[in-house]
């Protein structure tokens, strides 16, 4: 007998079907009966939906993303019962990549209002499938542009354009000040014109249980920053910065500055014009302390250390972190924290680093290697060594052969009631098994990387990136850290000579960062940490 089951999904831009058709729950009910009309057995395990998800959205719906890792599985489902071809999505490719997939995995699709298979498996259901998902993409855009032409419309005039903002109350199409939360959007300016950071200034607020602009009692930095940055706080209502859109299957946020709509409205002003240019002036202040790229995307953070080194540094006796404190002398030097916390019982290290005298030799020994040259070289080296290493395939693939033979052997297993024991030996399996044929794809993309080639593809590229990592490394101490913390993947050990008269320092440089942003995806693949900071003696 036929196994049956069904996908419903509705949107939130429908507003043209009758709410009892856009229903979910009534979805399920039509296609619990389309089956029981042609003698299936509806199997409610196989009843997968979203509600309330556009159907450009592929990457975030969680009943579709269960319905495919359901059949990717072993499965009884032979039909599935939808009520239209749109309900499995509004993107033309990615909807009849859709239905090619459940195609593949012996899943036959029915419409119950068409009472016809959805298909591709030859030219006529291409051509047909084709067709409505162009139709259904087409009424998707067409909807969100009249959606957003109304919106505007009414940011024109000066309305509401819906959604609820902290600090006002909406009422028909204007919104009013809401004095609680008023005083709250004004104790954050406050605490920002002061210099407290965002995440200080939620945690204050988290502290107190003030509410959040959810409702709930937990506040977020991106919240704080997200009122600060907010000109209706100022008395100016704008409208357009950014708009959603889909991009590759999901929902994605951009700028689109073209459309701005800028209107003054003194009746929402919660803070005064003072205050709003001094927000702004601290706000300017920390973003010149983060690395972005020339396009304003952000590249790094700041490290939360007003001292450069200390994030990065362990004592290379005890592997504990370091902290800065002042000598005798008032010079800052660098300690061990667990020989200062725990006693020599813990950490014999008891000397102290010169704080001056690291920073000088760090940056200055990073500053010679991040040169573009030398990146390619050790780049180079490493691609050679991972292809000798790699060189013979064979014995990870007699690996994998085996263990798929004994990962069939266990689940024949499962089936005459070895639960528990057997399911552990699996999952084993499966996780080695997955290991291993990441390491032959690694293996196979390596052999097809020419060295020769890819210093030819991104040199100039490299050569650009490097200046700009060696400009912010001497840029201010918040930059230094945030390159360190590209190239460092874990802290460097600082060990003192038995005579204390010298530093040895030692630890792993990585440069996939710097592959990563000049897109040299295939040797990604197969780098990790590749170059040895040598022990310099100090």
């Amino acid at each position: 007998m036929v196994t049956a089951g069904c996908y419903a999904r509705k949107s939130t831009d429908e507003g043209d079907k009758a709410a009892d058709a856009k229903s979910v729950s009534r979805q399920v009910q039509r296609a619990r009966e389309y089956a029981a009309e042609r003698g299936w057995r509806f199997d409610d395990r196989y009843v997968f939906s979203d509600d309330g998800v556009s159907g450009a959205e592929f990457k975030s719906r969680a009943g579709l993303n269960a319905l495919l890792s359901a059949v990717k599985e072993r499965h009884r489902l032979n039909a599935l019962v939808v009520s239209e071809q749109s309900r499995l999505g509004r993107d033309t490719i990615r909807t009849l990549a859709l239905i090619q997939a459940l195609n593949d995995a012996d899943v036959k699709i029915y419409s119950y209002l068409d009472d016809k298979e959805i298909s591709v498996n030859d030219e006529l259901g291409e051509i047909e499938q084709f067709i409505k998902s162009w139709a259904g993409a087409s009424e998707r855009r067409k909807t969100s542009q009249r959606v957003r032409d109304r919106l505007r419309q009414k940011a024109e005039r000066g309305e509401s354009t819906g959604g609820r903002l902290y600090g006002y109350a909406t009422a028909g199409k204007q919104r009013t000040i809401k004095p609680s939360e008023a005083a709250v959007i004004r104790r954050i300016f406050k605490r920002r014109i002061d210099g407290a950071g965002y995440f200080k200034i939620a945690k204050e607020l988290n502290r107190e249980k003030v509410p959040s602009p959810s409702g709930a009692t937990l506040w977020w930095g991106s919240q704080v920053g997200s009122i600060l940055r907010n000109e209706t706080y100022a008395g100016t209502r704008v409208w357009g910065l950014r708009r959603r859109t889909k991009r590759r299957g999901t929902t994605v946020v951009e700028k689109s500055l073209e459309s701005v709509v800028r209107r003054e409205a003194p009746a929402l002003r919660i803070v005064t014009d003072a205050q709003w240019r001094a927000a702004q002036a601290v706000n300017e202040v920390a973003t010149e302390r983060t690395w972005r790229s020339p396009d304003g995307r952000l590249k790094s953070r700041p490290t939360e250390s007003r001292h450069l080194l200390a994030p990065f540094l362990a004592c290379g006796v005890c592997g504990g972190s370091m902290h800065v404190q002042y000598s005798k002398k008032r010079e800052e030097r660098l300690f061990c924290t667990r020989r200062h916390n725990l006693g020599a019982v813990r950490c014999s290290n008891q000397r102290g680093l010169l704080v001056k005298a690291a920073e000088h030799f760090i940056l200055d020994k990073f500053a010679e290697v991040l040169v573009s040259k030398i990146v390619m070289s050790k780049i180079e080296a490493a691609l050679e060594a991972h292809r000798a290493a790699q060189a013979d395939p064979e014995p990870l693939r007699a690996e994998a052969k085996r263990l798929r033979a004994e990962i069939k052997r266990l689940v024949d297993s499962l089936a005459s009631g070895e639960v528990e024991e057997v399911r552990d030996a699996v999952n084993q399996r499966r996780a080695r098994l997955d290991r291993v044929e990441e390491e032959l794809s690694g293996a196979a993309a390596i052999q097809g990387i020419d060295s020769r080639a890819v210093r030819a593809d991104i040199a100039a590229e490299m050569e650009a990136l490097m200046a700009d990592w060696r400009a912010h490394l001497r840029k201010n101490t918040s930059t230094a850290q945030q390159v360190l913390r590209k190239i460092l993947p874990q802290k460097l050990r600082v060990t003192p000579s038995k005579s204390g008269d010298k530093w040895f320092f030692e630890g792993m440089t990585d440069y996939t960062a710097a592959l990563r942003e000049v897109g040299f995806a295939p040797a990604l693949s197969a780098l990790e940490s590749i170059s040895k900071v040598p022990r310099t003696p100090w």
